[in-house]
């Protein structure tokens, strides 16, 4: 029989390996679909390690897609992270909430989530009815991750995946 930290421990292993093959495409060579594909699903796996704790029905993460943005409310309300970070309490507070519009982005970007709309993964109809290919996209997140909010949100995204079981376990 499987135990609930058997799954937290493999989503965390799934989301080191996704969250790898993400910084193997930051390459401006890459087109930028495949890098928001591996940080959604990255993100989203590191969500569902935290979540597994605490979720009475482990099918309710297993089948969700929803899962960033309550690791980083869950996050943000740790009450001992602060410390851990060096910050004050209020301050980790801030900081989260500021993070939060882009985690949300990023999370939509999983096609169930998307609804029908721009995802780094199938193609969508636009606006005006025609067909967009994913490589084809520009994807307005991208110029976001750039911004102080998203990069900050990138360096906890590398922090929380490295130091998962320091912080969470």
């Amino acid at each position: 029989m499987t135990s609930r930290r058997d799954w937290q421990l493999a989503f965390l292993r799934q989301a080191r390996s996704d969250w790898e093959a993400y910084q193997r495409t930051i390459e401006k060579s890459w087109p930028i679909c495949h890098r928001l594909h591996f940080l959604q699903m990255a993100s989203e796996k590191l969500g569902k390690a935290l979540l597994i704790r605490s979720e009475t029905k482990l099918e309710r993460i297993t089948q969700s897609h929803a899962a960033f943005v309550k690791f980083m409310r869950m996050t943000g309300n740790n009450f001992d992270l602060h410390l851990k970070l060096g910050i004050t309490r209020p301050q980790l507070k801030a900081q989260f909430n500021q993070l939060l519009p882009v985690a949300y982005e990023i999370e939509i970007l999983a096609p169930a989530l998307a609804h029908n709309g721009p995802n780094p993964e199938y193609p969508w109809l636009d606006k005006t009815g025609q067909i967009v290919a994913p490589v084809d996209c520009s994807f307005p997140l991208a110029q976001a991750l750039a911004s102080p909010p998203g990069a900050q949100l990138l360096k906890n995204v590398n922090y929380f995946l490295a130091a998962f079981e320091k912080l969470f376990l």
